[in-house]
């Protein structure tokens, strides 16, 4: 698939949800089933479906009270497909499972040949034509990319362009007041029952202003650790290392990049032990850095479709590869890159490894 496909909806909550799960009912369905198999294989432990299921449904009441329309959503998408709300759950906590996999937190090392997304936050001091970006490489494993999709929503009180996966709300992506965000995941030792992923991607989404989206990536009882890279087109952004219950401002001179490590001396107290079993992160971080040091005043979009298609430390790199002979449910590769052109309110997006596809652009 040389493109991504691209999913108009209009409305909001269970009609919305409905519509999604009906256009994309086979794709989520064989998801679903895959996702179990790629889970079970990375826990330590034995899991049923029904182990996987009670860890995902922990998150609940806390998902009710931060926003009962995503919920309702969720719910939508699971009458449009088929399938039961807490299958729909499950997916979209496909992030949080990550956390079970340390050995520390009960779950076995991770594969030799970690995923891991690379982002960028690139503001005007740093570009050429002084606008704002957003970019990431998103990183799993390979057969994630099988179910790819944009999804163009309009609702009621506003629009927002959305990268994800059949059946999930949301992984990142940018509103038509210019607002946008992508992510890198870490892994936290203080993982809890809470708010998961795809929820705040969403309800940051839905916010007006860039500080209605920062108070509700920081100032919520989040289920784990991640890492947003959030910015406006006024020319303003934040890169936010977050735990479950803590976070800190990485500091940004014009641009900054970041993997899937914390950076913050503080941040590394909550760092779950062996969540990283080699340094592709810390590579990814200094190839990435190194990049926006030495174009500062006149980066442009070209170059930054360049970065993405970086193979320092292959196939450990930015544009992730896997090994030969690997099986797409244990490998790790890039499975999509993304570039946010916050003030033409555009989504560029490039389905599979940048070095072999195009980026093509989804505006509203």
């Amino acid at each position: 698939m040389s493109s991504m496909p691209v999913l108009e909806l209009t409305g909001e909550g269970r009609s919305l949800g409905r519509a999604h799960g009906e256009a994309l009912k086979e794709r989520i369905r064989e998801f679903y089933q895959k996702a179990f198999e790629i889970h079970a294989q990375n826990m330590a432990f034995k899991a049923t479906r029904q182990d996987l299921l009670d860890f995902t449904r922990r998150n609940l009441a806390a998902l009710n009270r931060y926003s009962p329309l995503l919920c309702q959503e969720m719910a939508g998408i699971a009458e449009g497909s088929g399938l039961e709300f807490d299958d729909i759950l499950f997916l979209n906590s496909f992030l949080e499972f990550e956390d079970l996999r340390p050995p520390a937190l009960g779950g076995e090392l991770l594969a030799k040949p970690l995923w891991g997304c690379t982002s960028f936050n690139i503001l005007p001091e740093a570009a050429k034509d002084g606008q704002t970006y957003l970019a990431q490489t998103y990183d799993m494993e390979p057969f994630y990319g099988k179910y790819n999709v944009v999804l163009k929503i309009k609702r009621p009180g506003g629009s927002e362009i959305v990268y994800t996966m059949a059946g999930i709300l949301g992984l990142n992506g940018l509103n038509d007041r210019g607002v946008g965000l992508v992510i890198n995941k870490l892994v936290a030792k203080d993982a809890r029952p809470g708010v998961i992923y795809p929820f705040i991607v969403r309800q940051a989404l839905a916010q007006d202003r860039l500080g209605d989206a920062f108070g509700v990536i920081v100032f919520t009882s989040r289920a784990a650790g991640m890492n947003y890279q959030l910015a406006s087109r006024d020319g303003l952004g934040f890169c936010l290392e977050l735990s479950a219950g803590q976070y800190f401002l990485i500091p940004i001179d014009g641009a900054v990049a970041h993997t899937n490590h914390y950076l913050e001396p503080f941040m590394r107290n909550f760092e779950a032990p062996n969540w990283l079993c080699h340094g592709g992160s810390y590579v990814r971080r200094e190839v990435a850095s190194r990049f926006l040091k030495q174009n500062h005043g006149r980066i442009d979009l070209e170059m930054i479709k360049s970065i993405t298609r970086d193979h320092t430390n292959h196939p450990r790199s930015i544009c992730a590869h896997y090994f030969k002979g690997e099986k797409e449910t244990s490998a790790g590769s890039t499975v999509a890159g993304i570039i946010l052109d916050l003030n033409r309110c555009v989504m560029l997006v490039c389905q599979g490894n940048p070095c072999q596809n195009h980026y093509h652009e989804i505006s509203f």
